[in-house]
């Protein structure tokens, strides 16, 4: 049965009544611009409190704290939230409690009604994020994003056109996300490039001459990059190096973006991922122009991420189906992300502290994907295990069932902000990388596929080495 059908056949379906639920400051202020946001077909009928004060329509719930909400009692088959509740965590627990009692939740956000998301639901809020300081490192500035057309990416290259650079150059090897990206920013520079291409990373980056660079060109599929392990390493570490190497002759910051699958990693992915980031550090500790790798958790919504699939299965009336029961994740949503990239490069550039660190922001706990599905049935107003069911179907080749934001053999050093996470290793020689990188790049161009995975690892092993050795 499709998505489409299980809601016709729910009673709740047919009423378009909603409650509002909130503060009664925000519950007044919704009733005042209730022409502007509500649809013709809605019809708000009553209210539920959080906190004390009145509300001019029937109140159905009060509660001190959004916890308590019970939206058992009432009839209405929607729940408009007149503000966001405080924490991801409260806005999960609220949705079960609404999907519980058969009732789809809605936000009104800045005047306009819409459908709470996944990304509502996880990560933790970048807590103070310093917007004049990313202004300052962007705004007259000439700035360059690899990858800039993919999901991670072109929220960047949206972030950092509205912060005023001198100039903004969007590089992909993408010709679709190129055209979209042209005409969503039609004042940035578009380049058709492949960061796998040495020359051609040299020739346009010289050309455009920026002062900071945002690498986030990767192969990011955990399955597929085990399949093919030379073309991860041509991408990610090939990739990554092209373009390292030239942002150091150009004299440009570099920030690369980096993944928490690069801690202790069971998969050529997470491998290709470190190894990137051994060479940033072995390039940030020269002195001189920066190379800062940022690990980010799992972003929801982009090309590797699950949120997609189950949106498929979730679309075609189910399973969902999960690897493992026990599986978590650190996930943040690509809004999230962005500020993530911003607040790193902010932060960091300027701080000698952090040379030769990898920086990472503290996602809080990770989430049981098992719930993150719930989740994204409760947001169609469905009750996981009853309308829609989850299956599971085993770990796929690379991957793990956790992650982790810093190894046991980093050393975490204070915080330079709220919420960032400093994370020093092992110093690796320069010389001794690049030599790696050129026997890798060898094994990967003649399709040696098993070579080029265990010398990839055997790579990043001997960082691991040198850690335990200290």
């Amino acid at each position: 049965m499709t998505l489409e059908n299980r809601s016709a056949t729910r009673g709740t379906a047919i009423s378009k009544e909603a409650v509002l639920a909130g503060s009664a400051a925000g519950v007044h202020l919704a009733l005042q611009s209730l022409d502007r946001w509500a649809p013709a077909d809605l019809s708000v009928r009553a209210a539920a409190l959080v906190g004390e004060g009145a509300a001019s329509l029937p109140v159905v719930a009060r509660s001190p704290t959004w916890s308590g909400l019970d939206f058992q009692t009432d009839t209405m088959s929607i729940i408009v939230l007149v503000e966001a509740p405080p924490t991801p965590e409260k806005t999960r627990a609220l949705l079960k409690r609404a999907a519980d009692a058969r009732k789809k939740v809605m936000l009104l956000e800045a005047g306009k009604l819409r459908a709470l998301t996944i990304g509502d639901l996880v990560g933790r809020h970048l807590g103070a994020v310093d917007r004049e300081r990313i202004r300052s490192i962007i705004a007259g500035k000439r700035v360059l994003i690899t990858g800039g057309g993919g999901s991670i990416g072109a929220e960047l290259a949206r972030r950092v056109s509205d912060l005023g650079p001198a100039r903004l150059t969007i590089l992909d090897s993408s010709e679709f996300n190129l055209f979209r990206m042209g005409h969503e920013l039609p004042d940035a520079k578009i380049v058709l490039a492949d960061v796998r291409d040495a020359y051609a990373v040299q020739r346009w980056l010289t050309r455009e001459k920026p002062d900071l660079v945002f690498h986030a060109a990767a192969l990011k599929q955990v399955p597929l990059v085990e399949m093919f392990p030379s073309e991860g390493v041509l991408t990610n570490v090939s990739g990554l190096k092209h373009v390292a190497e030239t942002c150091q002759a150009i004299g440009a910051d570099l920030i690369f973006v980096s993944t928490d699958k690069a801690v202790d990693p069971s998969g050529v992915m997470g491998a290709s991922k470190r190894l990137g980031e051994v060479y940033c550090q072995a390039i940030d500790r020269k002195g001189g122009k920066r190379a800062i790798p940022v690990r980010l958790g799992n972003v929801l919504g982009s090309a590797g991420s699950v949120t997609p699939i189950f949106e498929s299965q979730l679309a075609a009336g189910g399973p969902l189906t999960i690897t493992d029961p026990e599986v978590t994740r650190f996930f943040i949503s690509i809004p999230q992300a962005a500020d993530v990239l911003l607040q790193a490069a902010a932060v960091g550039i300027g701080a000698e502290a952090t040379r030769g660190a990898a920086m990472v922001i503290d996602m809080g706990e990770a989430l049981p994907v098992v719930e993150l599905a719930r989740d994204m049935i409760r947001l169609e107003g469905l009750r996981p295990d009853v309308d829609v069911p989850i299956t599971f179907v085993g770990l796929r080749p690379g991957e793990k069932l956790h992650e982790a934001l810093v190894a046991a053999n980093e050393r975490r050093a204070p915080e330079p902000a709220p919420g960032v996470i400093v994370a020093h290793s092992a110093a690796r020689q320069l010389s001794e990388l690049t030599e790696a990188f050129e026997r890798l790049a060898a094994l990967a161009r003649e399709g040696r596929e098993e070579e080029a995975a265990v010398a990839l690892f055997a790579a990043v092993n001997g960082a691991l080495k040198l850690a335990a050795a200290e």
